[in-house]
């Protein structure tokens, strides 16, 4: 195995648990807010645990997947999950292989996602219309989805990339390693990593809203969202904005203070040692998460106007 998918795999193809010190929300934080908490076993043998949150009244006939980013689970997702459910939808989401409350050493591959996603919708066989929605390595798990299953018809993807060797070219620059590490991504999941979106955003007649800022650090909007843009599709639309990073739903308020408090929490940690949970946490108590988590209404009105149509 060479020194680029080496890096990779150390980098990205990890355990992902939720810091005990980081508040994250819950439906008790929402009045109202149900949530029903359920589990599967995968094809690989790894207990996925999935969720389903609504308020009582709730549209039906539409059901919208939530796919969360890298990263400890849905609950980083929660104040996102909770505007699509207070507009009245009901949202069903889940923790990927290797993530938050779900088993599994490690993510072992970008494309597990995909996989578990499809597979948790062929366990649930809903009804209603699906509507993917998903941010970062979760809008590329929705476009999986909307191109595999030809009953979604339509997906938001918020700062997603097309493939893993576009989502690469935001690191390594050159497009013989990224293209290196998308055949490395064939041999962990042949099925899915061998999938064409770029051929699907060329030509699809399914409906996409992709939302990308231009200055993303994680995932370079030339590669993706540009590249989705420039394909011409008049199906997929893309919506760009300004200096809004890699967290284009939220407000600009509400990035620069999480900008602010986890790089003062990554340097606490930097400065000392042996600093203990108790006063990690004690960084946080006078710290606001909704203002941290505020979604950017102008954003959501694109999003649900989308999804209402």
């Amino acid at each position: 195995m060479g020194l680029i998918t080496n890096m990779y795999q150390k980098n990205f193809l990890q355990r992902y648990d939720k810091d005990e010190a980081v508040p994250y929300y819950s439906a008790a934080d929402f009045p109202g807010l149900l949530c029903e908490q359920r589990s599967f076993s995968n094809s690989a043998g790894v207990r996925i645990e999935y969720f389903t949150y609504f308020y009582e009244g709730y549209k039906p006939g539409k059901l919208v997947l939530f796919c969360p980013g890298m990263g400890p689970g849905h609950t980083a997702y929660l104040a996102e999950i909770e505007t699509l459910c207070r507009a009245g939808y009901r949202v069903v989401t889940l923790d990927y292989t290797g993530c938050g409350a779900s088993g599994g050493e490690k993510m072992t591959s970008v494309n597990a996602p995909t996989a578990d996603a499809l597979e948790l919708l062929d366990l649930l066989k809903p009804a209603e219309e699906i509507i993917p929605v998903g941010h970062s390595l979760g809008g590329y798990t929705a476009l999986n989805v909307a191109n595999v299953l030809p009953s979604v018809t339509r997906a938001v993807i918020i700062s997603g990339f097309v493939t893993i060797s576009d989502e690469m070219m935001g690191f390594v620059k050159l497009r013989i390693l990224a293209d290196r590490i998308k055949r490395f991504e064939k041999t962990l999941d042949p099925r899915y990593a061998s999938l064409d979106n770029r051929a699907y955003l060329k030509t699809t007649s399914d409906r996409i809203l992709w939302i990308h800022s231009t200055d993303d650090p994680m995932v370079n909007y030339k590669h993706n969202a540009g590249r989705a843009l420039r394909f011409g599709n008049p199906n997929v639309r893309v919506v760009t904005v300004q200096n809004k990073k890699h967290n284009p739903q939220y407000t600009t308020e509400a990035l620069s203070l999480m900008n602010g408090w986890v790089s003062g929490y990554y340097r606490l940690m930097r400065e000392n040692k042996d600093v203990t949970l108790e006063e990690r946490k004690a960084y946080f108590t006078d710290k606001d998460i909704a203002k941290m988590t505020a979604q950017d209404p102008a954003v959501f009105d694109e999003i649900l106007r989308f999804i209402g149509e």
